[in-house]
């Protein structure tokens, strides 16, 4: 904020909270004598929460004791924040102390009172805090409107005094933080302590969980399992590994009568890599079916394979989480199977089998079932081609696209395509694509031949891709005669184009290309589909001519598509600014001039090419004659493009200065006025050495009151900034441009108070110069600086 007037700013909260105590209380007493504020309720409340607490309690405790509850819940916050601010653990204290009335007061002022003290920093929590907060909390929870909210914010209070707690050793502020969080678990049944694991210091762990060993015990003796369950998420599965205490807890919380809590208390004991192995060993030597669980199998299935056959042999072990009449098949990630032996993988199989043949089974059960037999070590296409034959499409298609994961896809690749031209043909054939990895080139000529004129589409165009992709012998002949087969469908003419682009060394790939740059959009697309960074350097040349010729196709929509991408291959092809050019003067033509426009635009200020090409378009167009005028469908359509043309400059000027530099000299002296001038105002440099020149050179040349207002808009505008210069300097040339006494500079000056007066607060200086432009011997100028305010009323 250098350089701005700061008298009558009013700054915001977020601003004034960052701010360093002595310079956030001064001005927050300035602010509070603004009219703005000081004649304005809530603002001056406001401004008042950033003075010293004993200064701002008379204020804010009067609207704390209000009758309205909105007022009363903004009295509390801001009283609350004004304590917080003054990091002085006393003074919050005694803000504690006068919030008696809180306690009968209704949920939605409660709710911004708890807001405003879990924002409050945690460093200034102290032990002769807890019997004020816990009487809060004790009242918020037995009130018959106690809300979520309410608990949520007491459940963040309750971290920060835990946390707090914890980092210093303090036995009072975690045991109160605990007491506070078993009562938040009696009324919601859990609650967060937040993320220990970043907060405490390597070791702390331990000393927090001794603290809190007592309330395990009592907590595990009453089946009550909650606290250890949020202690370790609390520090996360790691940090808990370390800390015998907390494994103690958990491995007591294995005995808990509820399922659910027994999972959980599962996953979390199995999490430590360490001891993995041998804890499952112990859960399933507890209960054989607790194989059921996620976690277990996960363990058996990575670590434990001597444990598989629990899990395998069919015969499910009976239990809390199995019953005996039913075969539980757990699906295994891919990666665990290859540590089986060949006689694990074999029980699988069959279980798997067993699973995708039961018609009981969900649906999705059985998809699953089958998409894992192709992923499992030793499994073939034998094992799925059953499921080819099944009448249930989902299952079908399904193993189609298992097939291509099997030990060896290459030997199911005549499977897949055998479905080519059936109604699943656009899973099968994307399916052989990854078999036809496995192929040798040599023998894939053969199986995709056939494709090519008897499969779908999508078979088809599948086929084509492979066919280059894989570099098969012959398999340009095959692409070419694809290509030249009569009635051959669009798409597929379409696949053989975007394939020839990686086969530019071949004649027959430059024969197709060119073909399709001449066809219709469809086509040429693909040929301009490709930057030039993806194509080999040795043919960038012969592809920007292709590139070129779609821009000069006589399908009017290939055209209007190739116009963007000409600039990129412009360095390859120096005719592209002329081609641009031709579009854009081309007054017949009216779809795609404006496309053609920040081309060439983009080729002059990036490409540093085509200046001579823009500087004779804005010549044709300046000469052309002022038809139609006025017309149903047209107007002016020479005078657009020019004002076209020069927006297009300004917005890359906007962007990159420098280079839109390149297009400002090339149209010097070649623009009519005043977009001439509109263009130097928009792109003048305040801080070039000449710029008082050049902005009076610019008020010499703008003739006529509505002209002027024109260009001096420009002059003003700076939507991006102009970093390089301040109001501080364009300041001497608004007071030189409103002493020369004429229209031009009276609006010229006008226009710059109006836009850097009010970024920089209105200074004496921009209001002395608003003052002397209000007294202008120019009427216009005298009605347009009255219109300019520095302060609503």
């Amino acid at each position: 904020m250098a350089g701005r007037d700061l008298a009558t700013e009013q700054l915001d909260e977020d601003l004034l909270d960052v701010l360093p105590y002595t310079v956030r209380v001064r001005e927050a007493r300035r602010m509070l004598r603004l009219c703005a504020i000081a004649e304005a309720p809530w603002p001056s409340w406001e401004a008042t929460a950033f003075l010293p607490y004993d200064e701002a309690l008379p204020v804010l405790g009067a609207v704390a004791r209000r009758p309205d509850a909105t007022e009363r819940a903004t009295g509390y916050r801001l009283l609350i924040g004004c304590a917080g601010r003054s990091r002085d653990p006393e003074v919050l204290t005694r803000m504690l102390e006068s919030l008696g009335r809180l306690r009968n007061d209704q949920d939605p002022v409660r709710v911004q009172a708890f807001r405003a003290l879990a924002a409050v920093p945690e460093s200034l929590l102290r032990p002769e805090h807890a019997a004020a907060v816990g009487q809060f909390a004790d009242d918020a929870l037995n009130a018959r409107d106690c809300s979520y909210l309410t608990r949520h914010t007491l459940g963040r209070i309750a971290a920060m005094f835990c946390r707090q707690g914890a980092m210093r050793d303090d036995a009072d502020l975690l045991v109160f933080a605990l007491e506070l969080y078993e009562k938040l678990v009696g009324h919601t049944g859990s609650a967060g302590l937040g993320d220990l694991g970043r907060t405490l210091r390597r070791g702390q762990e331990h000393r927090l969980v001794r603290a809190l060993a007592p309330h395990l015990a009592s907590g595990a003796a009453r089946d009550d399992h909650r606290l250890v369950f949020t202690v370790v998420e609390s520090l996360g599965r790691r940090r808990a590994a370390r800390v015998p205490e907390l494994q103690d807890a958990l491995e007591a919380a294995l005995d808990a009568r509820d399922d659910g809590v027994l999972k959980r208390a599962i996953g979390l004991w199995l999490a430590p890599p360490g001891t993995r192995g041998e804890r499952v060993a112990r859960v399933v030597e507890r209960d054989p079916s607790a194989v059921a669980v996620p976690a277990v199998f996960a363990a058996i299935a990575r670590e434990r394979t001597d444990l598989l056959h629990l899990v395998l042999s069919g015969r499910t072990p009976s239990g809390r989480f199995q019953r005996s009449d039913v075969t539980y098949v757990s699906i295994a990630d891919p990666s665990w199977t290859l540590r089986w032996t060949g006689r694990q993988c074999a029980e699988y199989l069959a279980l798997l089998d067993r699973l995708a043949g039961s018609t009981g089974a969900a649906q999705d059960q059985r998809g699953r079932a089958v998409r894992a037999v192709g992923t499992v070590p030793g499994a073939g296409g034998a094992r799925l081609r059953p499921y080819l034959d099944s009448g249930d499409a989902y299952l079908r298609r399904v193993a189609l696209t298992a097939m291509s994961w099997v030990a060896s896809p290459q030997e199911v690749l005549p499977d897949l395509l055998a479905y080519a031209s059936s109604d699943d043909a656009h899973v099968a054939v994307y399916a052989a694509t990854r078999a036809a990895r496995f192929v040798p080139p040599s023998a894939l000529g053969a199986a995709l031949a056939p494709l090519l004129t008897t499969g779908k589409i999508t078979a088809r165009k599948e086929a084509l891709r492979m066919l280059v992709r894989h570099r098969v012998p012959g398999a340009m002949d095959l692409v070419a005669g694809a290509w030249d087969a009569a009635g051959q469908h669009p798409d597929v003419r379409a696949a053989i184009v975007s394939t020839m682009r990686d086969r530019l060394a071949d004649p027959a790939a430059e024969r197709i290309l060119t073909e399709a740059a001449d066809g219709p959009r469809d086509l040429a697309r693909q040929v301009i589909g490709v930057p030039p960074l993806q194509v080999e350097e040795r043919f960038r040349a012969r592809y920007a001519a292709l590139v070129l010729r779609v821009a000069r196709s006589s399908d009017a929509e290939a055209r209007a598509a190739a116009l963007p991408v000409l600039p990129t291959w412009a360095p390859w092809a120096p005719e592209v600014p002329a081609v641009l050019a031709g579009v854009v003067t081309d007054l017949d033509s009216t779809p795609a001039w404006r496309s053609a426009l920040g081309s060439l635009i983009y080729c002059v200020t990036a490409g540093d090419i085509g200046a001579a090409e823009l500087r004779a378009a804005a010549d044709s167009l300046s000469a052309a004659p002022a038809v139609p005028d006025a017309g149903a469908e047209r107007d002016l359509p020479a005078l657009q493009r020019l004002a076209a043309l020069v927006g297009a400059v300004r917005a890359a000027s906007s962007t990159g200065r420098d280079r839109a530099e390149r297009a400002v000299r090339a149209l010097d002296g070649h623009l009519p006025e005043p977009l001439a001038a509109e263009l130097i105002a928009a792109t003048l440099r305040w801080d070039a050495p000449d710029a008082a020149r050049a902005v009076d050179a610019l008020a010499d040349r703008t003739t006529g009151v509505l002209a002027a207002q024109h260009v001096a808009a420009a002059l003003a505008a700076d939507p991006f900034g102009r970093e390089g210069s301040t109001p501080e300097e364009i300041l001497p040339h608004a007071v030189r441009l409103a002493d020369r006494g004429d229209a031009a500079g009276g609006l010229f000056a006008c226009a710059l108070a109006e836009r850097h007066g009010s970024r920089v607060g209105w200074p004496d200086g921009w209001r002395a110069l608003l003052r002397a432009l209000r007294a202008h011997e120019c009427a216009d100028v005298a009605f347009a600086a009255r219109a300019v305010r520095t302060a609503d009323e």
